[in-house]
């Protein structure tokens, strides 16, 4: 299988993504695609395959395959790697997800430092706010009914997140497919049992 992979030649996440398809022997097998995108201005040729416009995203043909985790995972059962012990896949996820989350924190300190000198706080807020609403109207065609999942799991736990933080954010008229499902899900005794809690919790 041949793969494509948008890129950024200094994105942590590309190179994690890199280090592993050269540690599988994939490498050769992946095109890829250097992008310039940012909240405020993702890339268009990248939007037209994640709604996000975020980096690394793999494409196998018309499949798309995101976020970093995801690919690795991916990856790793076509070359039937190791890169997921099955004894301690529970400890490399965790670990995993430790060095995920401080790329995080480094990509934020530089997006703050960007942010500070051009002073543009509104469009960063409205370039997630796009991103956000692109992102909901791509699961809308991928929700099922009768299906509970991580996934579904994930995207009810977003909505629920916008609904209490950004309550102006409005995405129920734009996705009424979501709206529903949402209603639907909310039902679920999981779901209710695990509500938000109100102020004075912040």
């Amino acid at each position: 299988m041949t793969w494509h992979l948008y890129t950024s030649p200094r994105s942590p996440f590309v190179r994690k993504v890199m280090i592993a398809a050269h540690e599988l022997g994939l490498a050769d097998q992946i095109t890829t695609q250097d992008v310039v995108t940012t909240p405020m201005t993702p890339a268009p040729e990248l939007l037209v395959d994640n709604p996000l416009g975020m980096i690394p995203t793999l494409m196998a043909g018309e499949r798309m395959i995101f976020d970093s985790l995801t690919i690795l995972e991916v990856l790793n059962d076509a070359a039937g790697g190791a890169l997921f012990p099955a004894g301690t896949r529970q400890d490399c996820l965790t670990r995993h997800a430790m060095a995920n989350g401080m790329m995080d924190k480094a990509v934020r300190i530089l997006d703050e430092q960007f942010r500070a000198q051009n002073g543009d706080t509104e469009a960063h807020i409205a370039g997630f706010v796009a991103a956000i609403k692109r992102g909901i109207s791509w699961m809308e065609p991928r929700l099922t009914e009768g299906r509970f999942d991580a996934g579904d799991i994930a995207f009810c736990a977003l909505l629920a997140y916008l609904d209490m933080r950004f309550p102006k954010f409005l995405w129920l008229a734009d996705a009424p497919v979501a709206a529903r499902w949402y209603a639907d899900i909310s039902t679920r005794p999981c779901v209710a049992d695990t509500a938000f809690q109100t102020p004075p919790f912040v």
